[in-house]
C-alpha cells in the first residue's frame, strides 16, 4: 500500500479524561471528515493513568497540515483542552503497511526509541528491522507492527505493536528469547520508553 503516516500524540491527561477517555470523541468528531484522515484511536496508558494517547492515521503529513491551517482548528483545540493537563508530545512517522491491525488489537504497545549521544539512525535502523520481524512472528502479536523515524525529531523512532494482552508482550520479550537479545543490542544505541494502552477506535 502507499506510504501513510501515523500521528502519535502522548499527553498528560486531565483527571476527567483519565476517568472518561470518551471525552476525546467530541474533538475527534471534528477531525474525522478531514481530507486524508483514515482513522483515530485514543486511550489511557496502562502503567500510568495520568498519561493519555491519541493516535491518528493519515494519508500524508500534508493532509494533517491542511487541517492545522484550517479555520476549524482553533475549535478543535478548544474541545481538546479539558482532556489534557499539559503539553502534547506529537510525532509523525512514515510507514508502508497497514497499521490498523496493531491499533485495533486488545492491547497496544507504544515505544519511543531516543538515540543516545554519538549514535545514529543508520545504526538503529537494521536493529529495528530485526526487532520488527521478531515481533511480527511472536505469540500473541497482531502483525504487522508499525515503526518509523519521527518527522519532527530525527533522534526518535516510534513503534506500535498489537498484542492479545500486555502480558503476552512481556512474555515474548523475556530474558532468553531472540527478541530480548535484539532489545539488548538496541539499548546500546537508544533509550526506550515503553507504554501500553487499550486504545479505542473512534466511531462516529
Amino acid at each position: 500500500m502507499p506510504a501513510i503516516q501515523i500521528n502519535i500524540a502522548t499527553f498528560p491527561s486531565s483527571d476527567a479524561f483519565a476517568s472518561n477517555p470518551d471525552m476525546l470523541k467530541a474533538p475527534v468528531d471534528m477531525i474525522k471528515s478531514a481530507d486524508g484522515h483514515k482513522a483515530s484511536f485514543y486511550g489511557i496508558q496502562v502503567e500510568d493513568n495520568k498519561k493519555g494517547y491519541f493516535v491518528s492515521v493519515w494519508e500524508s503529513h500534508d493532509h494533517h497540515r491542511k487541517l492545522v491551517e484550517s479555520p476549524n482548528y482553533a475549535s478543535i483545540i478548544e474541545k481538546l483542552k479539558p482532556t489534557i493537563s499539559g503539553q502534547f508530545e506529537r510525532n509523525f512517522i512514515n510507514i508502508s503497511h497497514d497499521p490498523l491491525p496493531a491499533l485495533s488489537s486488545p492491547a497496544v504497545e507504544i515505544v519511543t526509541f531516543t538515540l543516545k549521544s554519538g549514535s545514529s539512525a543508520e545504526q538503529l535502523t537494521p536493529l529495528m528491522e530485526e526487532l520488527g520481524k521478531g515481533l511480527d512472528t511472536a505469540t500473541g502479536a497482531h502483525p504487522p507492527c508499525a515503526w518509523g523515524q519521527s518527522v519532527e525529531d530525527k533522534n526518535k523512532v516510534l513503534l506500535i505493536v498489537g498484542w492479545d494482552t500486555v502480558e503476552a508482550h512481556w512474555e515474548a520479550v523475556k530474558e532468553g528469547t531472540g527478541l530480548h537479545a535484539t532489545i539488548v543490542k538496541i539499548k546500546d544505541v537508544a533509550d526506550l520508553s515503553i507504554g501500553h494502552s487499550h486504545v479505542k477506535k473512534h466511531e462516529g
